[in-house]
């Protein structure tokens, strides 16, 4: 993560490393590029589940993780971690209580013009996935407004979709919704209403993995650092 100048090179870097299984700390590290050091190291509660690691979601200083689901016998609901690297502490957030999300539900997180945290819940009994957007309050917790919602069934799927990967796309005025069923890639206009069939890939529920959130350009000179 950098600090959204396009000019800078400099950037901050965040490792994380998990205790053993079924404890809520994971070693957080921060490594400062412009003055080539280490600035953190703790352990910090980023819950009992197991979090989506791959799909982060900057921004300024905070990044943003969602929770997978509880594979063990106890009932842990699915949360968002927040992750402020100037204050260097944690915030669990719950998902919205009227997004109900079930085991064989899925959801996503992403960046709503550039300031707005986005939830997408796609909800496998009826078929809708619904975006919902985190507002920060002055006097309390954040909390979520529910902002749009899709349904597959009114799109033309004719048999239970089966959901696995959302991401939120947004490329200039253009906000998207990229999303698997079973093999094949859609992309979805949330102004235009208008829903496109990318690809059929040759593997059942493939990842998406999206970089541009993340990407950013390399430093003049390359360094070798390592952990402790």
């Amino acid at each position: 993560m950098n600090d959204g100048d396009g000019v800078t090179k400099s950037y901050r870097l965040v490792y994380l490393s998990r205790h053993p299984v079924r404890s809520k700390l994971h070693r957080c590290q921060v490594y400062d590029s412009s003055a080539r050091v280490w600035t953190m190291d703790k352990e910090l509660d980023f819950g009992r589940l197991e979090l989506h690691l791959e799909h982060p979601v900057i921004c300024d200083d905070v990044v943003f993780w969602a929770s997978s689901h509880s594979f063990s016998n106890e009932r842990i609901d699915q949360y968002v971690v927040a992750f402020d690297v100037r204050k260097e502490r944690t915030q669990i957030i719950p998902l919205p209580k009227e997004a109900a999300v079930a085991y064989s539900d899925t959801i996503g997180i992403g960046m709503r013009e550039g300031k707005s945290l986005c939830l997408m819940h796609y909800e496998t009994c009826t078929w809708v996935i619904g975006l919902w957007l985190l507002r920060k309050t002055n006097d309390g917790p954040p909390g979520w407004v529910r902002a749009h919602e899709v349904s597959l069934g009114q799109l033309g799927f004719r048999e239970t979709p089966k959901v696995s990967c959302i991401v939120l796309s947004e490329v200039a005025m253009t906000t998207s919704l990229v999303f698997t069923v079973e093999s094949d890639a859609y992309i979805y206009d949330i102004k235009d209403g208008e829903l496109k069939k990318l690809a059929s890939l040759e593997c059942p529920y493939p990842p998406l993995t999206p970089y541009s959130n993340t990407l950013r350009p390399c430093g003049e000179e390359e360094e070798l650092f390592e952990t402790t």
